[in-house]
C-alpha cells in the first residue's frame, strides 16, 4: 500500500515542514531527509528574495510514495514542476533489454496550484525533480512580454485556472542536473539557485512563446481530468492510432472542445501528440529489437510506412538510426 502525503498550497506554504510534521522529522535549514521507512535521499527548499520559492526533490524510495495536492479556492499561487526521472525496466531475464524504459519522464507542467494534482512515484526509481511555486503577480514582474507573448500575459492576468504542459529541452534538463548539485559547500549558493531557477523559467517561456493559441479556453478540474486521462490513454496504446470521436464520446466531451483543450494544455494536436511519442517509442526501442519488429510492436503493418515516419522525425531512416546506436 502506498505511502500518501496530502497538501493545500498557499501564500507562505513550506511544504518540507508541512512534510516533516506528518512524518515526525526534524526539517533543518529547511531540508528533509527522507525516514528510512520511505527511502534514502531529501527535500530541500529555498526561499529567494525574488519571491519565488523552490522545492527539490532528491532521493530513491523503498515503496510507493504518493504526493496529493489539493484543490483550493484562490487561484492565484502558480506552480512550475520541472520533472526528470528515468523508470527502471523489469528486464524478466531479457538480457537485450535495457535498465530503463523510453519515457524518461522529462517534462515540465506550469499551472494555478488550485488545481487537484496527484503523484505516484514509484521505488526504486532516481527521483530528481524541482517544484518553484510564485504568485501571479510576481511572475509578471520577471517576464516582460511584447506582443508575441501577449496570450500569456492575458491568461497571467486573468485570474483563471490553467494548466500547460512541456517537454523538457536538453538545455532545461542540464540546467534542472545543475541546480539539483547545489548544496551547502556551495559558493554563493542562494544567488546561484535563484540564476538557475529563472533560466529555468525563461527556457520554459522561449518554449511557450512558440505556441500558435489566439485564445484562453477557461478549464475547471473535471476538464483537466478528461485531457490527462485521453492522454494517459495514448501513452499507454502507442500501436493503435486514437480515434477521436471515440475518444471525445469516452470523456463525455465535444469532439471540438477536446481537440482545442488537448492543444492548450499540451501545445499539439492530438495525433502529432501521438505520433511523436510513437516516435520517441521507436527510438528507444531500436536499442534492443530489430526495425522489423519496433515496427511491428507499434502497429505499422508496412514497414516502409514505418521508416518514412521515423525519417520525418530523426532524420534518418530506422536502421542507420540502430546502426549508429551500435
Amino acid at each position: 500500500m502506498a505511502i500518501e502525503f496530502e497538501f493545500t498550497v498557499h501564500e507562505g506554504f513550506h511544504f518540507a515542514t508541512a512534510f516533516a510534521e506528518r512524518f515526525n522529522l526534524i526539517a533543518s535549514h529547511d531540508r528533509v531527509v527522507l525516514p528510512d521507512i520511505l527511502g534514502e535521499g531529501f527535500i530541500q527548499e529555498v526561499y529567494l528574495d525574488t519571491g519565488l520559492a523552490l522545492c527539490i526533490h532528491a532521493y530513491e524510495l523503498k515503496q510507493t510514495f504518493t504526493l496529493k495536492r489539493l484543490s483550493s479556492l484562490s487561484a492565484d499561487m502558480l506552480t512550475f514542476k520541472f520533472d526528470c526521472r528515468r523508470s527502471a525496466v523489469n528486464v524478466k531475464g531479457n538480457t537485450n533489454e535495457p535498465l530503463f524504459s523510453g519515457a524518461n519522464g522529462c517534462e515540465v507542467e506550469f499551472g494555478t496550484s488550485n488545481l487537484f494534482a496527484e503523484l505516484t512515484i514509484p521505488p526504486e526509481q532516481t527521483i530528481n525533480f524541482l517544484v518553484v511555486t510564485t504568485t501571479r503577480k510576481t511572475l509578471l514582474g520577471l517576464l516582460h512580454f511584447g506582443q508575441e507573448g501577449r496570450f500569456i500575459e492575458t491568461m497571467l492576468n486573468s485570474g483563471r485556472s490553467f494548466v500547460l504542459h512541456e517537454v523538457m529541452s536538453q538545455e532545461m534538463e542540464r540546467t534542472l542536473k545543475q541546480l539539483s548539485h547545489i548544496d551547502e559547500n556551495t559558493k554563493l549558493a542562494t544567488l546561484l539557485y535563484q540564476t538557475k531557477a529563472q533560466e529555468l523559467i525563461y527556457l520554459l517561456f522561449v518554449k511557450l512563446l512558440t505556441r500558435n493559441t489566439p485564445t484562453l479556453i477557461p478549464v475547471d478540474q473535471a476538464d483537466v481530468k478528461k485531457i490527462y486521462d485521453i492522454r494517459s490513454f495514448i501513452l499507454s496504446n502507442l500501436g493503435v492510432t486514437p480515434q477521436l470521436p471515440q475518444l471525445a464520446v469516452s470523456i463525455g466531451m465535444s469532439l471540438t472542445r477536446m481537440k482545442q483543450l488537448f492543444r492548450q494544455i499540451f501545445g499539439d494536436s492530438i495525433y502529432n501528440y501521438y505520433q511523436t511519442a510513437r516516435m520517441n517509442e521507436a527510438a528507444h526501442l531500436l536499442s534492443y529489437l530489430t526495425v522489423s519488429e519496433t515496427g511491428h510492436k507499434l502497429g505499422f503493418s508496412n514497414l516502409s510506412h514505418f521508416g518514412r515516419v521515423f525519417e520525418k522525425h530523426f532524420l534518418m531512416k530506422p536502421k542507420r538510426y540502430k546502426d549508429s546506436l551500435n
